[in-house]
């Protein structure tokens, strides 16, 4: 199976920020300011790419009804 090139910048971004996201000491424990700040770089950035990108995957391999598979 041939990976696209939109699978490709999914995967990448998504290697991306989930290393951003696992940073050891950042934000440093009982700082509001810190943990908003990498929340809003990093788990937010996350979300928005694996939704979006799942929606593109999913739209480029478009299923088959289970009917026409039975004919």
């Amino acid at each position: 199976m041939k990976v696209t090139k939109t699978e490709l910048i999914w995967l990448l971004a998504t290697a991306l920020f989930y290393v951003l996201y696992n940073l050891p000491g950042v934000p440093a424990l009982l700082d509001a300011r810190g943990m908003g700040i990498h929340a809003l770089f990093t788990v937010v950035p996350l979300w928005v790419i694996t939704y979006v990108g799942m929606t593109k995957v999913y739209n480029e391999y478009k299923l088959r009804d289970q009917d026409e598979k039975e004919e």
